[in-house]
């Protein structure tokens, strides 16, 4: 039997397919679980209904990104 639920990542480059799983619960905990960028979101497809859940990324405590520091900074001459 096919899996009903969709798993996607929609970054920069578009969507992006994850995985299908059984139920919704299962979904959201495996969501919960995945890499969370500063870009982009996940959604979960329900194929027997065409139903669509998203979610949006988590965004660090940090509120620093990776390879961002540093870049705007002005060097005295």
């Amino acid at each position: 039997m096919k899996k009903p639920f969709d798993i996607f990542w929609f970054g920069e480059n578009g969507p992006n397919w994850i995985e299908a799983v059984d139920t919704l619960e299962i979904a959201k905990a495996l969501i919960e679980k995945m890499p969370q960028g500063g870009s982009g979101s996940y959604s979960l497809l329900d194929q027997r209904t065409g139903n669509r859940l998203s979610f949006a990324s988590k965004i660090q405590s940090s509120g620093i990104r990776t390879g961002q520091a540093g870049k705007n900074e002005r060097r005295p001459h």
